[in-house]
């Protein structure tokens, strides 16, 4: 019997999705609004500049003004769930597919899974070289994982969800571009703003379509097909 059979749990994952992601969200905000501990170029600001600052300057130990940052155990719990969320979103997905092609849609999103919780577990001030690693990692195989997620739904009903993932995947292939090959965000403050708004703006459109995608699945009139 397929995990998935029982609508009642089904419906209780995809909750639990919806819940993992807008609470990172939630989390995030709120802590940018309480940051006080500075940025690259200047360690005496006392806020949280969206074009200076990085997410993961939420969760450093000690922040750029010489303070520990207690928010750090914050961040690390939001991202961790995050990271959990990306498994359990693809999951979700793959129970719509009989293609087996699935089954390597889950390995880019559980590598994708590991790549995020090891961005929690490594803050940039203390471990920079595993936390860069384990970035470039999450994204990479995040894209991966979205762009068989597009190709395998665009045969299935769940068209919108494929349109979804077309739009995604173009913004995280021009986001992948410039995080391997864009400046380094010492080269200036152009270069800190571009990459810290483009690293926002990637990853809260990740966990917005991931939202909408799972509403068009939940919303067909066919429940996902029980094969996985």
């Amino acid at each position: 019997m397929s995990f998935f059979a029982s609508s009642a749990r089904t419906s209780r994952l995809f909750y639990l999705a919806y819940g993992l992601f807008l609470q990172y969200i939630v989390i995030t905000f709120t802590l940018m609004y309480f940051y006080q501990g500075g940025y690259y170029f200047d360690h005496e600001a006392t806020s949280f500049i969206i074009n200076r600052n990085y997410l993961s300057d939420l969760g450093r130990t000690i922040s750029f003004n010489g303070q520990t940052n207690p928010a750090y155990l914050f961040y690390t719990l939001t991202l961790s769930l995050a990271g959990l969320g990306v498994s359990l979103f693809f999951l979700l997905i793959s129970s719509t597919l009989s293609s087996r092609w699935k089954y390597l849609l889950l390995f880019f999103a559980l590598i994708s899974s590991v790549g995020y919780i090891g961005i929690a577990f490594n803050p940039v001030d203390s471990s920079l070289q595993a936390h860069l690693i384990f970035g470039k990692l999450s994204f990479f195989a995040f894209f991966f994982a979205s762009v068989l997620a597009h190709i395998l739904l665009d045969r299935t009903q769940y068209r919108r969800a494929s349109q979804i993932f077309y739009l995604l995947n173009f913004l995280l292939f021009l986001y992948l571009l410039l995080m391997f090959f864009g400046p380094r965000s010492s080269s200036g403050l152009w270069a800190l703003a571009l990459k810290t708004l483009a690293q926002k703006f990637i990853v809260y459109t990740m966990m917005i379509s991931a939202l909408f995608i799972l509403g068009d699945l939940r919303k067909q009139k066919k429940p996902p097909k029980a094969t996985f």
